[in-house]
């Protein structure tokens, strides 16, 4: 990814950007599919960028064990087979540099083209430094490398390794496509002419198999192969100091024909002959083919091996994008469900704050974190078997108010209208209240039974102010409740065409709260407080108000509020109470 690479997804990033490709827009399937270029990848390029950092981290084992191959490879082949030679090639530096200048000129002329030595007869010792520099390299490409996976400052740089790596094996090429020119008769004399073929294929390309094991890009595979055959199939055999290489191979066929004679041959070859069996050929002709097809085929077989690199890496990298697609729509699912999820907790959430109080419906929320919501399959249970509440069971609460309301001529107007014109009455009426306590954060909705509606104001935990609230501002809170639910019942009419009226009721004192039940569960008021509240309530007169004489203490210095001394009402269980009617002015 050095040249080819960098000139497209930096030089034409703009004009190969051609869409916004997302993965969690609607829903998503396993059929989405981005656009794709041939070899450069997605139009998307955002998309493209976050798949090269992904093959980066999916691609980590292949791409050590290539850098571990290249050295092994490169170690054992231009490396060992370099130092082999190194006493002999010292010998000849030194013996060279103790010729006169005469003996310097006719050695240089002696000697065959294609030797190093004849170019470079004073360079044994930099020729070496180089071919350790080289080894040195690969090494330090394999430590950096891993110090890339391993450091998380590079977590956001890792794809460099696929800018830095290529230049490694394109140095590489370089430096032995140089020494492939000046030195390429190393094996002439086990080979013959042709002899720079086989030394082409194990001396000089055996690194660069490694290719096969890492997972590079196709069109950076695409830029090292056309590197490769240019420099070690063109360039260097069409110019080089010796001449055109490939007119060497029929120099070999020529040799090969003058050494195996017509004794050489098998003898079943005579003896066909001896019987009178023809020859479609000469055997010159014979032996020029057999000859030409040996020295030929292996560099078939490597320009073979270079189209299977290509292909491969192409095979490779469509697998690789589809995990990378596969993996893009999963985490899209994910989110989607992770989403879901939330939306239904919150969901659920809302749904215990709107049944308990804040303080209990916290206590619930706190003790099912970490737990599945689960709803039984006749749909009636929460969830909540088995949950302790902890304070949220049997707590008591001081000088907490109490309100009743009840709608007049309600059973009577219930025998006489269909039951679901009560039920849309009665939740018309029902929504306005649950309105009106909405607006006070003192007032809590206890529960409705029948057409009876039942607020509490001043419990402790509904608060959302300090605990330290005068007792005074929760009655007045209730009283505030009554008296506008009192004007909103005024303005309905019920489903017998008659004007609905409410008679509410109120008393103060200390109450015990609690959640009963694991099947429907309900926050429920116990103690005498709600008891003589809702006496307050079914002793009131319709359309009015009554309080008892705790809760008028309470609200009696209010100048919002007018009150007519009712004097001493008889009360079930209590005996006679003190009680005050809100003016009916006071309630207009």
């Amino acid at each position: 990814m050095v040249f080819l690479d960098v000139l497209v997804n930096y030089g034409c990033r703009r004009w190969l950007h051609k869409e916004d490709y997302t993965f969690d827009e609607g829903e998503v399937s396993s059929s989405s599919k981005p656009s794709q270029y041939p070899l450069l990848g997605f139009k998307d390029r955002h998309l493209e960028d976050d798949y090269l950092e992904y093959l980066v981290v999916a691609s980590r084992a292949r791409i050590i064990l290539g850098y571990v191959t290249v050295i092994l490879l490169y170690a054992l082949c231009p490396f060992a087979v370099a130092f082999s030679f190194y006493d002999i090639l010292m010998w000849c530096e030194q013996l060279y540099q103790t010729m006169p200048d005469e003996k310097k000129e006719d050695f240089n002329e002696n000697l065959p083209e294609g030797v190093w030595f004849k170019y470079f007869p004073s360079t044994t010792s930099t020729v070496y430094a180089f071919i350790c520099l080289v080894l040195l390299m690969f090494i330090l490409g394999l430590v950096a490398v891993m110090c890339m996976y391993q450091m998380k400052r590079f977590e956001k740089h890792r794809t460099w390794i696929f800018y830095f790596t290529p230049t490694i094996y394109l140095l590489y090429m370089a430096f032995a496509g140089v020494g492939f020119a000046y030195d390429h008769r190393g094996y002439n004399d086990f080979f013959g002419s042709a002899g720079w073929i086989i030394m082409l294929i194990f001396q000089y390309a055996p690194p660069l198999a490694s290719l096969f094991f890492i997972s590079l890009p196709p069109l950076v595979m695409f830029e090292l192969m056309i590197v490769f055959v240019l420099v070690f199939l063109v360039i260097v055999p069409l110019y080089n100091p010796a001449g055109n290489l490939w007119n060497l191979i029929e120099e070999a066929t020529i040799e090969t024909i003058q050494v195996n004679t017509a004794s050489d041959q098998p003898e079943y070859i005579f003896a066909a002959l001896a019987a009178g069996f023809p020859s479609s050929t000469t055997e010159e002709e014979s032996l020029r083919k057999i000859y030409s097809f040996r020295i030929v085929s292996p560099i078939t077989l490597l320009c073979i091996l270079v189209v299977c690199v290509l292909v491969v890496s192409v095979i490779v990298d469509i697998t690789n994008r589809q995990s990378f697609i596969n993996k893009k729509i999963i985490d899209a699912l994910t989110k989607q469900r992770e989403k879901t999820l939330l939306q239904q907790k919150k969901e659920h959430e809302n749904l215990i704050h709107s049944i308990f109080p804040p303080a209990v419906g916290r206590d619930l929320i706190r003790q099912q974190s970490g737990k599945p919501l689960t709803i039984s399959p006749s749909r009636r249970s929460f969830g909540l078997g088995h949950m302790s509440l902890g304070g949220s069971v049997a707590q008591m609460h001081q000088e907490v108010t109490i309100l009743f309301t009840d709608i007049v001529g309600f059973t009577a107007m219930s025998q006489t209208v269909a039951p679901q014109q009560v039920m849309e009455f009665l939740h018309e009426l029902f929504v306005r209240f649950d309105e009106l306590v909405g607006r006070d954060s003192l007032l809590w909705k206890v529960e409705t039974i029948g057409d009876a509606f039942m607020v509490a104001s001043g419990l402790e935990g509904v608060r959302t102010k300090s605990r330290e609230l005068a007792i005074s501002d929760a009655a007045t809170a209730a009283v505030l409740f009554g008296k506008s639910a009192l004007a909103e019942a005024r303005t309905l009419t019920m489903p017998n065409s008659m004007q609905c009226q409410i008679r509410a009721g109120v008393h103060t004192g200390d109450v015990c709260s609690g959640v009963v039940g694991t099947r429907m569960p309900r926050y429920c008021l116990f103690g005498d407080t709600v008891n003589t509240a809702s006496r307050m309530e079914s002793t009131s007169v319709p359309g009015r108000m009554q309080i008892s004489e705790a809760t008028y203490a309470l609200v009696c210095g209010d100048d919002d509020f007018c009150w007519d001394e009712r004097g001493y009402v008889e009360v079930k269980g209590k005996g006679k109470l003190m009680t005050y009617l809100l003016r009916e002015s006071g309630a207009d």
